[in-house]
């Protein structure tokens, strides 16, 4: 018996005019309807008593491509899920970042929204006034931890004239900021430079190592116990400097100023000077970065929301490439699942019937077109139809004995 779906013509040569002129002789429905007579949806009344069934084999290879095929359907449907679950709207790449985007607009919302100091405000607001303040402790600080350190290393390791240090039986040890001093010390002795620029490395080190999160605690600890111990170290030297030179000024009225460090006010004041101011440096370097922090805050989430809907429309395009597939794979299944059980003619009846839908094709083409143009569409199809049987002989030989 012929299969139920096949398309029963008495002449393959009239139903190739016939086609030919429904499909205006183009190249691709040519193509197609060679498809179906090797297919067997196409027969002559004749073919139904050659038909023959597939074998075993020639079934096993095309369930083979089922699987294979099938493979390849659940994996992508699995994709497609995994971008907008069909079964659950809310789950899916596109619904978090959908989830996300709303989020952020609300948080936009609030923040723009928000100006009123009587509001409590849910986020931290830039403000102009608390940067420029910030800024200019932060000026200041540096200016003066810049002259500190270079001041004190410069008592601490050159020494003062003793003449100096004496104004009014009072020691002076040159520790508030001056600026003409500053200047001489760095025109003088430039490599004193050093000892500030260390400090200020150290102080950005930890704020880096900070804004890294805690696993570099131990790394931000072992930072400022570095600076304390420089700080300390610079200290016991003016100490020990200034107990030298009172003891080389032999005079009495100063004799009750030569003290142990654990005594000596000095060695405080200056270790204050250097390691709290150090730490107060430290801490308005982070409060200014903080501030400016927040006056991206809207511009960032700007950003993240235009990211985001970047990287849900890439999604919607590949989600709907994969839905075009999962299309065509699911339509080849059905047809090779048609294919496996259909019965189908042996290939020199197959042969046959193929030339005989070219002859029709092309008398509808050289009618068409007329005698030059007709004859190159001809010739073009005659190739067609030769490659189409070498291929269908070379595919088909090993199942047809």
């Amino acid at each position: 018996m012929n299969d139920f779906s096949s398309v029963v013509v008495k002449d393959l040569r009239e139903y190739g005019v016939e086609q030919a002129g429904t499909y205006k002789g183009g190249m691709e429905a040519y193509k197609g309807m060679l498809d179906k007579i090797r297919s067997g949806s196409i027969l002559t009344e004749q073919d139904s008593v050659r038909l023959v069934p597939k074998t075993e084999e020639f079934k096993k290879r095309i369930q083979k491509q089922i699987d294979a095929l099938l493979e390849k359907y659940y994996e992508l449907k699995s994709r497609v899920d995994e971008i907008l679950n069909s079964t659950n709207i809310s789950k899916g790449l596109v619904p978090i970042r959908e989830s996300e985007i709303s989020l952020l607009k609300n948080q936009l919302d609030d923040i723009e929204n928000t100006h009123s100091s009587s509001h409590d405000n849910k986020y931290n607001t830039f403000s102009w006034g608390t940067f420029f303040f910030l800024l200019f402790l932060l000026m200041g600080l540096s200016f003066y931890l810049l002259y500190f350190y270079m001041s004190v290393a410069d008592f601490a390791l050159n020494g003062v004239d003793t003449m100096r240090l004496f104004q009014e039986g009072r020691l002076n040890i040159q520790l508030l900021p001056n600026l003409t001093r500053l200047i001489y010390l760095i025109i003088n002795y430039p490599p004193l430079i050093v000892f500030p620029c260390i400090f200020f490395g150290l102080g950005t080190a930890i704020h880096l190592f900070f804004e890294k999160g805690e696993r570099f605690r131990n790394v931000i600890t072992g930072l400022l116990i570095l600076v304390f111990i420089g700080d300390l170290l610079l200290a016991f030297q003016v100490h020990s400097a200034i107990n030298e030179i009172l003891i080389k000024a032999n005079r009495e009225e100063f004799k009750s100023l030569i003290v142990p460090v654990y005594a000596d006010s000095r060695f405080y004041l200056v270790l204050f000077l250097g390691f709290g101011v150090f730490a107060i440096w430290s801490a308005v370097y982070f409060l200014l970065q903080a501030e400016w922090t927040k006056k991206n805050m809207i511009k960032m989430r700007y950003k993240r929301i235009n990211r985001l809907q970047n990287e849900i429309l890439e999604l919607q395009e590949k989600r709907m490439l994969w839905e075009t597939e999962i299309a065509r794979i699911a339509k080849k299944i059905e047809n090779l699942n048609k294919e496996k059980d259909r019965m189908v003619l042996p290939v020199d009846n197959m042969e046959k019937n193929i030339n005989y839908f070219r002859d029709g094709w092309n008398g509808y083409l050289s009618t068409l077109y007329g005698r030059e143009k007709g004859e190159m569409q001809i010739k073009i199809i005659n190739e067609i139809t030769e490659s189409y049987i070498d291929d269908l002989k070379e595919f088909q030989e090993s199942f047809f004995k």
